[in-house]
């Protein structure tokens, strides 16, 4: 039993359901109940879930008026349950000793009825979601289980988050548009303001969009160091984890990203990593929602343009919770602040250093390196590499230039191909820094590292190593 990763377990008497249910969960330990003396709707049950994988683990049978059926669970955390019975006493009878045995469960209770007859109404302190087959026919079941799990996660980071003073929200250098979003998002959810609860990063913002997205939603960012962060009762991460920085953190108490999770971090009192994800904006944007917190346009135009920044305009790395926070925060945005932070004007120094990346490129087998030498602003890297993706034949951009005594890389390819943030860690090896995401990834190398391993940090050099290096792990 595996207590830590958690439990879906599933008390029904429709095999649809029981089917439905075992194939949308993939992220807990999945148990189904079975009714004793209903042969026929046990073979039934058996055949809806006999597409999964141990099926003899899944199907489970037992008295459920009892409370030995359910303290079997009480080791597992977290626990969801699902409850759904035609007879409506049985279900009054079990939903009454669920409540009793597993008081830390969260449930989403179907009942039998019109809308108008059985409303939608959290109960029980907000552990238990209980709503009608009709209603439940307009609104996708996983969606309803990303509320819940929603809920209670808002408690737990408010009940973490409350007890400080003064809390920095903490982005990774040179943030993005998630970062400042979900930052914006998270201050919102705890009712605090930009003085006890200020945006933080240990690098300034640079690329123009987000320059413009702060000047248009006045937001502030300031720029501290690690060992500043004692001063702050608690730290919050957003859309950034610890392993991603070179140095150790002082203390991190909350941590919410989508990035694939890179370290342990069981030590950290409050982790909500999704790598399915396409934007921490849209994790945020499910807190909110499931807080009835009203969401204004300020932070609905920060909170799409989020999702619209990392996801490549919903053509990269989409769930379905993705276009539901999307289509949700649509009709409460400011178009035209929209408009204004997506196209912002490029600052003129971007103009030779495209020159110097066109005339300093290497490609073979589909794979363009280009090597744009020290630049003052990092983020110059990122936007040549998105540029040059849109080469014909083109399947991988590794852009490389030196800024602040460290080799940075910013790789790019076309989705279809090997996913390059596992490229990236491969090539990384313990030398430096870095990851990402299918599509898109960043390696960062300090020099002296570099000139240990590869040599020389000739244009030369750095251009055929790098070149070499992609060629023999992402072909």
């Amino acid at each position: 039993m595996d207590s830590k990763r958690g439990l879906f377990l599933v008390i029904c008497d429709d095999p649809e359901l029981a089917s439905t249910l075992v194939h949308i969960q993939k992220n807990m330990d999945i148990k189904v109940w079975l009714p004793n003396k209903q042969n026929q709707l046990q073979t039934s049950l058996i055949e809806a879930c006999e597409d999964s994988d141990k099926v003899d683990d899944i199907l489970v049978k037992g008295d459920i008026t009892k409370p030995s059926f359910f303290s079997q669970w009480k080791e597992y955390d977290p626990i969801c349950v699902v409850l759904s019975l035609k007879d409506n006493d049985k279900y009054s009878n079990v939903r009454e000793m669920l409540l009793e045995e597993l008081p830390e469960s969260r449930i989403l209770s179907f009942q039998i009825g019109h809308p108008e007859e059985v409303p939608r109404k959290l109960v029980d302190n907000d552990r238990e979601l209980v709503l009608s087959w009709t209603e439940l026919l307009s609104r996708p079941i996983s969606a309803e289980l990303r509320h819940i799990e929603s809920t209670h996660r808002v408690k737990e980071i408010r009940d973490i988050l409350m007890e400080g003073d003064k809390i920095a929200l903490l982005l990774q250098p040179d943030p993005d548009p998630d970062g400042l979003a979900s930052a914006l998002a998270l201050r919102c959810l705890l009712g605090r303001n930009k003085v006890s609860t200020p945006i933080c990063s240990f690098g300034k913002v640079t690329r123009p969009e987000n320059i413009a997205m702060m000047q248009l939603l006045d937001l502030e960012v300031i720029t501290i160091k690690p060992e500043d962060l004692i001063n702050y009762d608690k730290v919050a991460m957003l859309d950034t984890q610890p392993a991603h920085f070179t140095v150790t953190l002082p203390r991190v108490d909350v941590i919410i990203d989508h990035h694939p999770m890179v370290a342990n971090y069981s030590h950290i009192p409050y982790c909500d990593i999704r790598s399915k994800y396409g934007a921490t904006s849209t994790i945020l944007t499910e807190y909110l929602r499931a807080a009835a917190v009203n969401i204004g346009q300020r932070l609905a135009t920060a909170l799409l343009y989020g999702i619209k920044a990392d996801t490549l305009h919903l053509n990269r790395e989409v769930i379905d919770a993705d276009l539901y926070a999307f289509v949700s925060l649509y009709p409460d945005i400011n178009y035209n602040l929209l408009r204004r932070m997506e196209k912002p004007e490029l600052p003129m120094r971007f103009a030779p250093v495209l020159a110097n990346a066109l005339l300093n490129m290497a490609f073979q087998d589909k794979i363009l390196v280009s090597f744009i030498g020290n630049v003052e602003r990092e983020d110059l890297i990122p936007q040549v590499a998105d540029f040059m993706l849109q080469f014909e034949n083109i399947e991988w951009v590794v852009c490389v230039g030196i800024f602040e005594n460290n080799i940075v890389m910013s790789v790019r390819n076309v989705g279809y191909v090997k996913n390059a943030g596992d490229v990236v860690r491969r090539i990384l090896n313990g030398i430096g820094s870095g990851g990402g995401h299918r599509t898109m990834a960043k390696a960062i190398f300090p020099v002296a590292g570099w000139k240990d391993k590869f040599g020389s940090i000739t244009e030369e050099n750095i251009r055929s190593t790098v070149l070499n290096l992609f060629l023999e792990e992402a072909t």
